[in-house]
């Protein structure tokens, strides 16, 4: 829900390309197993861990991410756990996981291409199964009024059923009145600023520089800057290939990351690894600023990056040119770290 490596729709816990695992980024031994179990079907392992993260909103929300992609197909399954006994914290924890799962399932419908190449029934269903979202994360809200992590699920809800911009920055307000850096909440809201999704480079490229400008010391959500340079390059790409500008689109794909853009990369990434808090999104972040680096020819920071995550990549943006394993692989070998 919060991750779109969503560059069309969040996906998590496949293992492929060897030894690399594509999206469990995290260094978490009890949510593997947890990933695991829910896979198979135990959900009880779900509800247990979002119980024991009921404090620590960066930790809920990337369990609610990693476990709603792990059940997708069992929505059903999540609604039957709620009954009119089930401990009143615990059913905000169900429904905030079955508003999550929901989510999921609905981009797994959709997919992550273009609109123009989701036919219509897909989109039917895609808009059928998000609506069924809204309510168990309104209630999750309800239940607990300080818990930013039901707005956070809003937001891809809110870029899914493509509501007017006033309704998302509604909800972009109600995550950061209660957490201002929350992590995957910042993806979302600079997904949702995006051209893609109706909005602008500039605009998106002046909220990832705020978020810079706004980390506390050592977080990761100066990672963003990284995010927001690759979707603009690659957006600026796509737009040059529609338009049949393909010797254009490649001096794009070679000249985008200027020695500013480098300097802005450099110096982002030194203000959360020079004293850096252990935080539950390292590994995205590691990830977003090592692609990034290789994009830019920055091989000394790439190679660094890319030694903090170990064999955990992210869908995004490795998978920005198909195969998220195969990508990843080719940038180890090229550094010396296969």
């Amino acid at each position: 829900m919060g991750i779109f490596g969503r560059a069309g729709a969040r996906k998590q816990d496949d293992t492929v390309g060897g030894d690399i695992t594509v999206d469990r980024c995290w260094r978490n031994p009890a949510l593997d197993a947890g990933v695991d179990a829910v896979e198979e079907g135990a959900l009880n392992a779900g509800v247990t861990l979002l119980r024991e993260a009921r404090t620590d909103p960066e930790l809920r929300a990337l369990y609610v991410d990693a476990l709603s992609e792990a059940a997708v197909g069992r929505s059903g399954q999540i609604r039957a756990l709620l009954t009119s006994e089930t401990d009143r914290q615990e059913a905000a924890d169900i429904l905030l996981w079955l508003g999550g799962t929901l989510i999921s399932e609905a981009w797994k419908i959709r997919g992550a291409g273009a609109a123009d190449t989701v036919g219509a029934d897909r989109f039917k269903l895609f808009f059928a199964t998000l609506t069924e979202a809204r309510e168990p994360l309104l209630a999750a809200a309800e239940i607990n009024p300080d818990d930013p992590v039901p707005w956070n699920g809003l937001q891809w809800f809110a870029i899914g059923m493509q509501l007017d911009r006033g309704e998302k920055d509604y909800i972009w307000q109600r995550v950061v009145e209660r957490f201002p850096t929350l992590y995957p909440a910042h993806w979302g809201r600079l997904q949702m600023l995006s051209a893609k999704w109706g909005g602008s480079h500039e605009e998106m490229m002046e909220f990832a520089r705020g978020s810079v400008e706004s980390a506390p010391p050592g977080n990761p959500l100066t990672s963003m800057v990284a995010l927001a340079h690759a979707e603009r390059q690659l957006g600026r790409m796509s737009e040059l290939a529609s338009r049949r500008r393909y010797v254009a689109a490649i001096r794009m794909n070679v000249t985008y990351y200027s020695d500013q853009v480098k300097q802005e990369l450099v110096e982002a990434a030194r203000r959360w690894c020079a004293a850096p808090v252990e935080h539950p999104r390292d590994l995205q972040a590691h990830n977003l600023f090592a692609w990034s680096f290789k994009e830019a020819y920055e091989e000394d920071h790439a190679r660094w990056h890319l030694h903090q995550v170990g064999d955990r990549a992210h869908r995004w943006p490795w998978g920005s040119g198909g195969d998220p394993a195969g990508e990843f692989a080719k940038a180890r070998s090229r550094f010396g770290l296969a």
